[in-house]
């Protein structure tokens, strides 16, 4: 398999957590800088977003699709519960899957040289984070420090990616402590991103 997405991308890295958690091998792929028109860098994909998953003759656009995909066919007692039909588990992955929008929207304004200060539109993206952090709180109890599943995949990914760029970190004592528990395991520390990029 091969895996078109960035070593930073919080969205790439919840595909890349369950891959590794289910001890399956991949080539990864650096599609560079997706701020960058050009559907080849992005294996076909015409919204020009990663991840990308390749397996033989299939491809696999966007990481939930992804991580489906994995699932049914490596994983069909679905340990981590990435098919889970739960309503509060779904609507928690949809406030971190906003959050990780809010943030791409922040890091690809700024690295497009767009003034991100004081504009209703990236305030709006910066105010996701405060509204996204007291939903997660209030809703600590969906996730398992102790033996993570998608979902935490989600929340690590997203707080990282957050941290990496400067970008925003929870002032919730909570959070920060499932933050920290979750970062303690090897398979989360081996994935950690890496220090942002800086194109020209």
């Amino acid at each position: 398999m091969q895996l078109v997405a960035t070593p930073a991308s919080h969205f790439a890295r919840k595909v890349r957590l369950l891959l590794d958690h289910y001890g399956l091998a991949y080539d990864m792929v650096d599609a560079g800088n997706v701020a960058e028109f050009s559907e080849d860098k992005f294996a076909g994909n015409p919204l020009m977003l990663v991840p990308v998953l390749n397996d033989g003759d299939l491809t696999v656009y966007d990481s939930d699709h992804i991580a489906a995909y994995l699932v049914r066919k490596h994983d069909p007692a679905d340990r981590y519960g990435v098919l889970t039909t739960d309503v509060r588990e779904l609507n928690t992955r949809t406030v971190l899957n906003g959050m990780m929008s809010a943030e791409t929207r922040l890091v690809l304004g700024a690295r497009t040289g767009l003034n991100t200060e004081n504009q209703p539109f990236f305030d709006k993206a910066r105010a996701v984070f405060t509204k996204g952090f007291d939903w997660l709180d209030a809703n600590i109890d969906l996730f398992n420090a102790e033996t993570p599943r998608y979902l935490d995949f989600h929340l690590i990914s997203s707080f990282d990616h957050m941290e990496c760029y400067g970008l925003a970190t929870p002032d919730q004592p909570a959070l920060r402590a499932l933050r920290d528990r979750l970062r303690a395991h090897a398979r989360i520390a081996a994935s950690n991103p890496p220090a942002p990029v800086v194109y020209a």
